[in-house]
């Protein structure tokens, strides 16, 4: 499902002395089935921005089209919206509240006023969807599980709503490095069996470098710059600038590269450092043995 906006602005407190433009005439759009990431620093309007695209939030001014539907218009029914965009909340598992997980991931179709198969298909399909076994997980209280599992339920009831639009609001903060590699795979896999579009926030520069079609940077309320992962990463210093810094693997090729090394271009993930530096070794391991 595509995205289009257009000079969106919101004022909180308007009129008040305390009057605060959190988002600036933003204006972008998203492909249907695109994996777009959101970084800025904190307070640029990532989470006012997204909280949009639901109707949390309405605008002060702009307009906002999800698919064919403009969900600016006093007209839309925001409850039509709410089905086709899914919205993941950082630390979802705060919401959790059922007895039973069976019961949490099912509250969201329920509401949809669904026949009980289709609700009953709709929660294994869910829990398959983010790596829970159904016949384990169904009836276990989801207070009793760990924080990667509460979590994972929390997105499985998301899903379960059959979202066309998939919105992740840093959906690994707080998780131990196993438990968020678990969930980077989880939201992969949910694109690629679901073909959602997927708008992901997040402070961490190496998830968005390895899994975003396209990047949006944020600072004071505005679009500053976006493109694909290597074509944002290349302005090391523009994004120290706005409090931003650059996946590991880059950060590591710069340092190497004002050491003397040759220049490795912009890596984005672990494999490709290894890569250059063992052709980087390689190459002075041969130049020594010519010499010798």
């Amino acid at each position: 499902m595509s995205i289009t906006v257009e000079q969106l602005t919101h004022v909180y407190n308007s009129g008040l002395a305390y009057e605060t433009k959190a988002l600036d005439e933003v204006s972008f759009s998203v492909e249907s089935g695109e994996f777009v990431a959101i970084i800025g620093h904190t307070g640029s309007g990532k989470s006012t921005l997204i909280q949009h695209l639901n109707g949390i939030l309405k605008p002060t001014s702009g307009t906002i089209r999800i698919g064919e539907t403009e969900i600016t218009d006093k007209k839309t029914k925001m409850v039509d919206v709410r089905k086709r965009v899914g919205l993941v909340f950082q630390y979802p598992e705060y919401q959790l509240f059922e007895e039973t997980v069976q019961e949490d991931v099912a509250f969201g179709p329920k509401n949809l006023g669904l026949e009980k198969d289709e609700i009953d298909a709709r929660v294994r399909r869910s829990l398959s969807l983010v790596g829970l076994d159904y016949e384990q997980f169904a009836q276990r209280s989801p207070f009793e599980l760990s924080g990667g599992q509460k979590r994972r339920v929390a997105i499985a009831g998301v899903i379960a709503m059959e979202p066309e639009l998939l919105i992740l609001d840093e959906p690994t903060a707080g998780l131990d490095p196993g438990s968020h590699l678990e969930v980077l795979d989880m939201v992969t896999s949910i694109r690629e069996r679901t073909g959602c579009t997927v708008i992901l926030v997040s402070h961490n520069m190496n998830d968005v470098a390895q899994m975003a079609d396209r990047i949006f940077i944020m600072d004071s309320g505005r679009i500053v710059r976006s493109g694909p992962p290597r074509e944002v990463f290349k302005e090391r210093d523009y994004l120290k600038s706005i409090g931003l810094g650059l996946p590991q693997a880059a950060e590591v090729a710069a340092v190497l590269e004002e050491a003397g090394m040759p220049a490795a271009g912009v890596l984005v993930s672990s494999q490709e450092l290894v890569t250059y530096l063992t052709a980087q070794l390689g190459g002075a391991a041969t130049q020594g043995e010519a010499e010798r």
